[in-house]
C-alpha cells in the first residue's frame, strides 16, 4: 500500500508540473502575440503620422508653388507629430516641370510621396489651317495634314486634300472643291468629297458632274450651322508678349536697336552675319539673309516694321530653351495697314530647339485684309519650311512653291501649289519664352518606394 501511495504522488506530480509548463507556454505564447500586436500598432501609427507629414509637407510645397503667396526654398523641413520631413524641388527645363520629393522620419519608419507639376500652354492650336471670315482657298496640289476650321468660306480647286475634318461655320459657311478624309461641316456643300459623312443644309450641284461624292447614308440635312470660333491668340495676349520685352530692355536683360540707331539708319537693319538674339526689339525693317548665316533665338524679337528673310538663312530656337518656342512679331506702332508685314523666301528653314514641342511662331499685326485692303501680312515662298508656325489674326497668309509648316492661322489664308501644311499634336499645348503660361497643372500625385 505505501509503495501504491508513492505512485500516485509522482502522478500527481507530473501533472502538476504538464499543467503548469501549458499555462506557462500559453501565457508566454499570448505574450508574445500582444506584444507583436502592439509593435505593428506601434509602427502602424508612425506610419502613418510619417505619411500625413510627409503629405503635408509636399501639399505646402505644392501649394506655395502654384500660389505663390509664400516664399518657398528648393528644400524645406517639417515636423509634426513626432514625425520629420524634408522635401526636395527640382525643375528639368526640357519637360518644363517641377517635381517635388517629400521623405518623412519617425523612428525607423519611412514613408515618401512626390508630385510633378507642370506648367499648362500659353497658347493652344487645335486645327491645321485656321481662318476668320476671310476664309481659306487651296490650289489643286495644296495639302493639310489636321482639321481646318473656317469662320469664313473653304474652297478648294479639283478636289483639294484634306486629311481631317473641315468646318466652315455660320449661315453662309460653304466648303466647296475640296476632298476630305473626314466628316464636312457647312450650311452649303459643292462639288465635294467625303470619306465619312457631310452635315449641310443645302448642297447646290446634288446632281450631275458637280454632284458631292458622299458614302451612301452618310448625309445629315438640314442641320444647325456650326458657331463661328475665336482665333487663338487674342490682342492682349501679343500686348502681353511685346511688353515682357519692354520690361527686358528696362531691366537690362534685353536689346533695343531704336530707329535712331546707326544700324537703322536706312530704315533697315541688314542682319547677314551669325549671331543669337532674343528679347529684342528692332526700330525699322529687319532682314535676315544670307544661305550661310545662322541666327539662334534666345528670346521674342519684336519689329517696328516689315520682317524679310531672303538668301535662304536658318533661323533656329536655342537648345538650352527646351520645350519653349519663340514668336518673331511684325507690328509698327503707326502703320499696320502697309507695314508690319513679313516675307520668307528663298529656302529659308526654321528649327525648333530640338524638342518635337519647340516652334518658331512669325506673328503679323497688319491689318489690311480685315480692311478689305490688297496688302499681304505674310508671303511664304521658295522651299520655306521646318519647325513654322505663322499667324495673321487680321491680315492675309499666302503659301506658295513647295512650303511645309505646321499651322497656319490668319484672318484669311491662300494656300498655293505643292504647299502643304502637317498639322502637330504638341500645338494644343504651346509654351513661349515670352508671356504668361495657362496656369499650373498637377501631372501626378503618388507615393515612392
Amino acid at each position: 500500500m505505501i509503495k501504491q501511495q508513492a505512485n500516485k504522488g509522482a502522478a500527481m506530480l507530473m501533472f502538476v508540473l504538464f499543467f503548469a509548463f501549458t499555462i506557462a507556454a500559453l501565457t508566454f505564447t499570448l505574450n508574445q502575440s500582444i506584444f507583436s500586436d502592439f509593435r505593428d500598432f506601434n509602427r502602424l501609427a508612425q506610419s502613418k503620422q510619417a505619411f500625413f507629414t510627409s503629405e503635408s509637407l509636399l501639399e505646402d510645397m505644392v501649394y506655395r508653388q502654384v500660389f505663390d503667396t509664400f516664399s518657398l526654398n528648393s528644400t524645406e523641413t517639417l515636423a509634426l507629430g513626432g514625425a520629420t520631413a524634408q522635401a526636395t524641388t527640382t525643375y528639368d527645363a526640357a519637360d518644363d516641370e517641377y517635381l517635388t520629393v517629400s521623405e518623412a522620419l519617425f523612428g525607423t519608419v519611412e514613408r515618401r510621396s512626390a508630385a510633378v507639376v507642370t506648367i499648362t500652354s500659353g497658347s493652344s492650336f487645335n486645327f491645321g489651317l485656321q481662318a476668320g471670315t476671310g476664309g481659306i482657298t487651296m490650289t489643286n496640289s495644296a495639302t493639310v495634314v489636321g482639321n481646318v476650321y473656317s469662320n469664313g468660306s473653304v474652297i478648294g480647286a479639283n478636289r483639294s486634300g484634306i486629311s481631317g475634318d473641315v468646318v466652315s461655320a455660320g449661315p453662309t459657311g460653304l466648303v466647296e472643291d475640296v476632298h476630305a478624309t473626314g466628316s464636312v461641316y457647312a450650311h452649303f456643300i459643292d462639288d465635294i468629297e467625303t470619306d465619312v459623312s457631310a452635315h449641310y443644309t443645302t448642297d447646290r450641284h446634288p446632281t450631275g458632274p458637280m454632284a458631292s461624292d458622299i458614302p451612301s447614308g452618310q448625309r445629315y440635312t438640314p442641320v444647325a450651322d456650326q458657331p463661328p470660333t475665336s482665333l487663338p491668340i487674342s490682342t492682349t495676349t501679343i500686348q502681353g508678349w511685346k511688353d515682357d520685352i519692354d520690361d527686358a530692355i528696362s531691366d537690362g536683360t534685353g536689346e533695343d536697336i531704336d530707329a535712331s540707331d546707326p544700324l537703322c539708319a536706312t530704315g533697315t537693319y541688314t542682319l547677314n552675319i551669325d549671331r543669337s538674339m532674343g528679347f529684342i526689339k528692332v526700330g525699322c525693317n529687319l532682314v535676315i539673309e544670307g544661305n550661310n548665316t545662322d541666327i539662334t533665338l534666345t528670346g521674342p524679337v519684336w519689329v517696328e516694321g516689315n520682317i524679310s528673310f531672303t538668301n535662304g538663312p536658318n533661323i533656329r530656337v536655342d537648345s538650352t530653351l527646351g520645350r519653349k518656342s519663340v514668336q518673331m512679331i511684325a507690328a509698327s506702332s503707326t502703320n499696320k495697314t502697309t507695314s508690319s508685314k513679313i516675307s520668307v523666301a528663298q529656302s529659308t528653314s526654321f528649327d525648333g530647339s530640338g524638342d518635337s514641342r519647340s516652334f518658331i511662331m512669325l506673328l503679323s499685326e497688319n491689318e489690311s485684309a480685315y480692311l478689305d485692303g490688297g496688302q499681304t501680312a505674310i508671303s511664304l515662298g521658295n522651299s520655306t519650311q521646318g519647325d513654322l508656325l505663322v499667324y495673321a489674326g487680321s491680315g492675309l497668309v499666302s503659301i506658295s512653291q513647295q512650303i511645309h509648316l505646321k499651322e497656319v492661322t490668319g484672318y484669311r489664308i491662300s494656300i498655293g501649289n505643292n504647299s502643304s501644311v502637317v498639322y502637330e499634336s504638341g500645338l494644343s499645348s504651346l509654351l513661349f519664352t515670352a508671356g504668361p503660361g495657362g496656369g499650373y497643372n498637377l501631372a501626378d500625385w503618388r507615393q515612392v518606394p
